[in-house]
């Protein structure tokens, strides 16, 4: 072990040492995303969510720090979704014809305002098709909770009322494999969203 002077290690040189790795390894350069959820969950600690007043659209759970049922999830209703800051898409999709205009509610957004953690996000839709994906990665790619398209509510038949949308023309360069990840990704019809 190399060592800058003959002075004997103490315990509190270890401590130290301990620390200043701790805080290395966990610094926004080595692990942005651990740190972001830590923060965001850090943020939402008291915070709360009124229950829904309407039909509910959406169910989040596992790894929430607000939730607004007994079981701990949080239930949203359109108007809930509608209230969080917005943001929008215009992309192409293999799906629909020309471009089409999303609007929704940030992954991300979602993510702060219930200080979700965890690694991986669970989408699940209405016919209970499921697909698990990286959290970091579907925030880092704009990953959007869509309610209208081209200023509409979306039907069931239209693969309402909420669709995981990802800005697809954006994501130039993908392989075939990579492009088809980001089309399992996008879930229609979407009910239920699980942080892990």
């Amino acid at each position: 072990m190399f060592r800058p002077t003959d002075r004997p290690i103490t315990g509190f040189t270890n401590r130290l040492a301990a620390l200043v790795l701790g805080a290395v390894l966990l610094s926004p350069t080595f692990l942005p995303e651990a740190v972001a959820f830590t923060n965001a969950a850090r943020a939402a600690e008291g915070s709360t969510l009124a229950a829904p007043a309407n039909k509910v659209v959406l169910d989040v759970n596992g790894s929430i720090a607000v939730s607004n049922t007994p079981g701990g999830s949080a239930a949203f209703d359109r108007a809930m979704l509608a209230a969080m800051p917005r943001s929008a898409i215009e992309t192409t999709t293999p799906w629909t014809e020309g471009v089409q205009r999303f609007e929704g509610v940030l992954l991300s957004d979602l993510v702060a305002r219930l200080g979700a953690t965890g690694t991986r996000i669970t989408a699940r839709a209405l016919n209970d098709y499921s697909y698990t994906f990286d959290l970091a990665d579907a925030i880092s790619r704009g990953a959007l909770i869509a309610d209208l398209t081209n200023g509409k509510q979306m039907s069931v038949r239209e693969r309402g009322p909420l669709w995981i949308v990802f800005p697809l023309d954006d994501m130039t360069g993908m392989t075939e494999v990579e492009r088809h990840e980001m089309q399992s990704r996008m879930v229609w019809q979407l009910k239920q969203i699980t942080f892990n």
